[in-house]
């Protein structure tokens, strides 16, 4: 029996907000304790108060033995239930709705407090039936007051395993470490729990938005109002669906006049195109940019991926051609979610010796600013001078043949200087000068160094072009590189050089493909190669989604709630009379930090 069950709830905003759930069940228990289907709360309710069931094609609700239900006002041992019914147990009432396609029934429930019907049904259930005597009704209710202080209440203050019965359910899995320690949440007795014990140990849970735009909702939120405790070890506290999230931000304009998003429901059918973060001036910041346009990068560096990928290379540390993987430059970091930085020295140094004179410098020449590296060769010459090991054929046979601890004449040392300056001239020629060494991955720029020669164009090489994405690379390994990232990942079939298997069409974790194939290879560095939101699409669907290959996705998957960059949560904003700036100065060190932090906690893991 597949059922809709809808709890409504009432938020201390007055708002009543919906949370369905689906089950597929024989019977439908419904009753106080966390074993049921439907854990109603009060104290009026039996643990196992009754049962639904589907017989012919109708629904029947049962009353467990020793106990009644209410429906539409007649109180019984049992009923056939319609569309329609009302059913009271409690505090609570259950409403049979129409069933939503696909299933058998759908339930919905909401608590009602009736002040004069829970006092009447307490009082029928704590009767004991006994006038007088020594079993008098008054010394046994005090005999009775006072087991219950002290074993239900002096006993577990003191002893933490007697405290179980207390809770309303099992703690999540992430909390269980303290599922005993109950304390550690509640400040005091029968009190929930305050926001100042949850940054006890959740104390850098940042902001959802600015400060500036001072949402109501978010100012006066608590953290229990969202992450509801005591729902058994299976529930994911982070996690309130996508509903919650469209609440807002459907039509978030409605709800922050100026803001720049746009409004998103789903995933899956309402969703505005991805916007990067993107290098467009390597002399400044990067600026964010809808991926819908025609959107390019400059990054200050020339770069081909097919001159890298499509082809084989010349490995100079080897001594031998050899096809580059995406492994080979882009390695995932610690996390597994982005990539390390491509770095000079580890990934292009093998290939790009940077040697304008084999015979002298061995490969030593410095990845640098320019005039650090002219520096560099002045300074390698001159230690050849003066340690008597010029190998140059080329050079005057005084330098040549020089002693090590001859001393330089007057003569000598102007021959020497002439050397050295023509050595290291020729070598800034061979790196930066017309087809240089330098120029094959820069723009020279005449005259624009610190020293007065030539430099290069600033490098600014972007890591994440979606920072406001939880994205993880770790998840996507069953996929080859080349399904997100198919034009960076295109070989040339007209080669002479035999393919590795890892190459191969649909191979884990690269699988290249082929040029003649209809994706167009990247052959500029301006190209930006982050798939866009149809790519996600083939995969990721909305978070109500189902079916083989497919992954139901909500806003949570992606977007986290908290943001690090806004300051602290449950912050106010300031005012303009409290900054100087304004509503859209930054928050200052005082109020960003929170009014009070033990001096040593834990966090979980």
């Amino acid at each position: 029996m597949r059922i809709r069950l809808t709890e409504i709830r009432l938020r201390p905003t007055g708002k009543r907000v919906r949370f369905d759930r689906d089950v597929n069940v024989e019977s439908l228990f419904i009753g106080r304790g966390p074993d049921n289907d439907v854990s109603l709360k009060g104290l009026t309710i039996s643990l196992h108060q009754a049962t639904i069931r589907k017989s012919d094609g109708r629904l029947y609700i049962e009353a467990a033995p020793g106990q009644r239900v209410n429906v539409n006002g007649l109180v019984s041992t049992g009923e056939r239930l319609q569309i329609g019914d009302t059913i009271r147990i409690g505090s609570w009432e259950l409403r049979i709705l129409e069933p939503y396609a696909g299933f058998d029934a759908s339930l919905e429930y909401t608590e009602v407090v009736h002040v004069d019907d829970e006092r009447s049904a307490l009082d029928a259930r704590t009767r004991i039936g006994v006038e007088a005597g020594a079993l008098a009704r008054r010394p046994l209710s005090w005999a009775a007051v006072g087991l219950v202080l002290v074993f239900c209440l002096l006993v577990p203050i003191f002893w933490a395993p007697a405290q179980l019965p207390w809770t309303t359910g099992p703690v999540s899995s992430g909390h269980a470490y303290i599922a005993t320690q109950c304390q550690e949440c509640h400040s005091g007795f029968f009190q929930g729990v305050r926001n100042a014990e949850c940054a006890t140990c959740h104390y850098d849970v940042g902001r959802h938005a600015p400060a500036k735009y001072a949402v109501e909702e978010l100012e006066e939120a608590t953290c229990a109002g969202c992450h509801l405790e005591h729902r058994g070890r299976e529930t994911l506290l982070a996690d309130e669906g996508s509903r919650f999230c469209a609440e807002c931000h459907a039509e978030i304009d409605q709800v922050v006049e100026q803001t720049k998003l746009a409004g998103v429901s789903d995933f899956g059918t309402d969703h505005p195109p991805f916007k990067l973060t993107v290098v467009t001036d390597p002399h400044v910041k990067p600026v964010a940019v809808d991926m819908a346009g025609d959107v390019s990068e400059n990054s200050g560096l020339d770069f081909s991926h097919f001159m890298h990928v499509g082809d084989a290379v010349e490995d100079g540390s080897r001594g031998e051609d050899r096809y580059l993987s995406c492994g080979a430059c882009h390695q995932p970091d610690i996390r597994g979610r982005g990539m390390k930085p491509v770095v000079f020295e580890d990934h292009c140094r093998s290939c790009h010796a940077l040697d304008p004179d084999p015979l002298s410098t061995g490969g030593a020449l410095p990845h640098g600013e320019p005039e650090d590296v002219r520096g560099f060769l002045r300074e390698f010459y001159w230690n050849q001078v003066l340690n008597a090991e010029v190998q140059d054929p080329n050079a005057p046979a005084s330098l040549r043949n020089r002693k090590r601890d001859a001393p330089l004449s007057s003569s000598a040392s102007e021959t020497a200087r002439a050397w050295v300056d023509a050595k290291t001239r020729d070598a800034v020629e061979g790196l930066f000068g017309g087809g240089g060494t330098c120029r094959e991955c820069h723009t020279v720029i005449e005259g624009s160094a610190r020293d007065g020669g030539a430099g290069i164009t600033p490098v600014q090489l972007q890591r994440v072009w979606a920072p406001r994405i939880a994205f993880s690379h770790a998840s996507h390994t069953p996929f080859a590189c080349a399904k997100c990232h198919g034009a960076a990942a295109i070989f040339e079939p007209d080669s002479d050089l035999a393919r590795p298997d890892w190459s191969m069409e649909g191979a884990v974790p690269y699988g290249l493909l082929d040029a003649e194939g209809a994706i167009e290879a990247s052959e500029e560095a301006t190209d930006i190669l982050i798939p866009g939101i149809e790519t996600c699409r083939e995969c990721h669907q909305g978070a109500k989604a189902s079916g083989r290959g497919v992954v139901p996705s909500p806003c949570s998957m992606c977007h986290p709630f908290h943001g690090q960059d806004h300051g602290p949560m449950h912050v106010p904003a300031a005012s303009s009379a409290e900054t100087d700036g304004g509503a859209d100065a930054p928050l200052d060190e005082a109020t960003r930090t929170h009014e009070a932090l033990p001096a040593a906690f834990a966090r979980a893991g």
